[in-house]
């Protein structure tokens, strides 16, 4: 298992970046009590599907070396989702080069040899997985993930909903019916984004497992860092699969005052 302190990234420069993105978290709602999860998506457009920012370089070679150095932690595919892949590669290299034609790789992965999700995933600041309808439920079938916030791909690869999201408490009463009509009813043309957010003790992108942090060095509240996911989901036209994309994003704590 990797270590996640050996892709730690330069502190310093999420500490002086722009935080716009702090606002979008005005729109969360903050209590105590039920319901304790909710989906609180919001519609996104074409423009605005995938965001990339001053940290796209560095985070860019971040999940490079991460691949190169712990493939099997960040990336799989399982038989029979080919197709879904290239469709989901395609899609993002279509984006690319309407929104950011500077960014665009021209070499197709016979090319460069890698895997065409893993190609794209590359592309972006977002980790990219794909859910496909399987035996009456929708399942990760493929994946490039190399920001994880604490959990592995390969523990969730080829299950459903339900169990990929059975250690967050309340999901099974509170979304997991909402979770899986949501996903029955989105076509293709629509976006929709949502987050989530929390504390951390360092500024680590890769944190497959939280036990393997050290918190105990960081108590203070001067020390903590906010860690959000922005999360999409679009729906493939071909395939029918769906591709929900994870973005974290860095702020020390004190940047909310």
């Amino acid at each position: 298992m990797s270590d996640p302190y050996r892709f730690a990234v330069d502190e310093s420069a999420y500490r002086t970046a722009d935080h716009g993105w702090l606002a979008e978290l005005d729109g969360l709602s903050v209590h105590a009590g039920e319901p304790h999860q909710r989906m609180a998506t919001r519609a996104v457009d074409e423009a605005d599907w995938l965001r990339l920012d001053r940290h796209h370089e560095s985070e860019l070679a971040l999940k490079r070396r991460i691949l190169d150095e712990a493939p099997g932690e960040v990336f799989a595919a399982l038989p029979g989702s080919e197709a879904a892949c290239e469709e989901a590669a395609a899609l993002v290299a279509g984006w690319l080069s309407v929104h950011h034609p500077d960014l665009v790789d021209d070499r197709d992965n016979s090319t460069t040899g890698q895997h065409p999700l893993a190609q794209a995933g590359l592309s972006v600041q977002d980790d990219l997985c794909l859910m496909e309808h399987d035996e009456g439920a929708w399942r990760l079938t493929a994946g490039l993930v190399c920001f994880p916030s604490y959990w592995r791909l390969l523990e969730k690869l080829g299950h459903n909903q339900q169990d990929i999201h059975g250690p967050v408490p309340h999901y099974e009463p509170e979304l997991s019916t909402t979770v899986s009509r949501f996903f029955d009813r989105l076509r293709p043309g629509r976006i929709v984004s949502r987050r989530n957010w929390g504390f951390a003790a360092h500024p680590l992108l890769f944190v497959p497992r939280l036990a393997d942090v050290n918190t105990s060095d960081r108590r203070r509240p001067q020390d903590l860092w906010l860690r959000s996911e922005r999360q999409t989901l679009r729906a493939l036209p071909e395939t029918g699969a769906i591709v929900f994309s994870i973005r974290v994003q860095l702020a020390p704590a004190v940047a909310l005052v």
